[in-house]
């Protein structure tokens, strides 16, 4: 049975698992649907409209996948279009007073930090951690298992099994920390390693053959940002 404090409002339009517990003064609009083992903090608001001048209302959605738990005072809301809803994937941590706009797509395990925003049509993969107070403009995208520094800038795509930071944000390093800790190997970190280097050096779309699968399936995918430039490595892997 789901536990909603009495002083929380949930939509009749909302679809929440049996088990999703929702915190004093949360909000949760309609047109939401909340996955087994949910849990929603304090004064958090999910599924409001979109913050989007193209927006020309009707039916969107908001769907949170099993097992996140969403902390006091987030916010998160609906797509603009009814086709694709925004999403935030299984097991993910969306901590404290953070922003998550219209038609973000979060994978699994993702880790969102007090206060970040992220601006409409940010996809963030599968296992990647961003920082606190991190600002991540609109349709950039975060590849798999990277790690995004602490109040950086981000306004353009992070390589998966990367480490950025800065304002604007630049690739530093693998994300070797968070490597290690996913079990990766001493063959694994230097096959990676040599993939970031060719990718670091500016290898051509012609050069990809034989770059590791996720780092070539990543650029092989238009982007409207592009690839954030490499900087100086500062010790955020």
């Amino acid at each position: 049975m789901s536990r909603i404090h009495p002083t929380a409002v949930v939509a009749c339009d909302a679809v929440v698992a049996d088990d999703v517990v929702i915190g004093p003064y949360a909000v949760v609009h309609p047109y939401v649907r909340l996955a087994a083992g949910v849990r929603v903090d304090a004064h958090a608001v999910l599924g409001g409209d979109p913050q989007d001048l193209s927006f020309a209302g009707g039916v969107t959605w908001l769907e949170v996948g099993r097992d996140t738990v969403i902390r006091e005072a987030a916010i998160v809301h609906r797509a603009t279009s009814p086709d694709v809803p925004t999403r935030i994937g299984a097991s993910c941590l969306i901590m404290g007073q953070v922003h998550v706009s219209h038609d973000c797509h979060l994978g699994d395990r993702v880790v969102v930090s007090q206060r970040t925003a992220l601006a409409g049509h940010v996809t963030v993969e599968t296992d990647a951690v961003l920082g606190g107070m991190t600002a991540v403009h609109q349709h950039v995208r975060i590849g798999r298992r990277a790690m995004v520094g602490a109040l950086a800038k981000v306004t353009r795509d992070v390589l998966p099994f990367c480490a950025v930071d800065g304002n604007p944000a630049t690739h530093r390093a693998l994300n070797v920390v968070g490597l290690r800790r996913a079990g990766a190997s001493a063959e694994d970190l230097r096959v990676l390693r040599q993939a970031y280097n060719r990718v670091r050096a500016g290898l051509s779309p012609d050069d990809r053959a034989g770059l590791a699968g996720q780092l070539a399936e990543f650029l092989d995918v238009p982007s409207p940002r592009g690839i954030a430039a490499f900087g100086r490595v500062r010790g955020v892997a």
